[in-house]
């Protein structure tokens, strides 16, 4: 799983979640690699089909590791910062995407 985080200056874009796990929560943008994907091509795609961005500078800051009660399966979630990116911001059928500043960043929602 990847999960891509945007910075400009003292903001960060996050999506609201429109559908599926995590609907009605800002989120940042990624998900699942698929066969003969690498995690960073993967994390470049999800940014990609869910706001329309396509990261120039992409570096990997961390993984973690979700489980939940009642399911055997343990997900490693791979973390990207991008803070260099071009393209047009879009709203897609999965997120709808906001910019923060980042000491705005609505924790109550995410």
């Amino acid at each position: 799983m990847t999960l891509c985080i945007i910075h400009k200056g003292d903001k960060v874009l996050l999506g609201m979640k429109k559908r599926g796990f995590g609907q009605g929560k800002w989120n940042g943008f990624g998900g699942k690699v698929v066969p003969g994907e690498t995690v960073e091509g993967a994390a470049k795609r999800e940014l990609f089909e869910e706001c329309g961005l396509v990261a120039k500078k992409i570096e990997k800051i961390g993984a973690i590791d979700f489980s939940w009660d009642k399911k055997p399966e343990i997900l490693e979630v791979n973390i990207f910062k991008v803070s260099d990116f071009k393209g047009q911001l879009r709203e897609s059928e999965e997120m709808k995407p906001e910019w923060f500043l980042v000491k705005n960043i609505p924790y109550e929602s995410s």
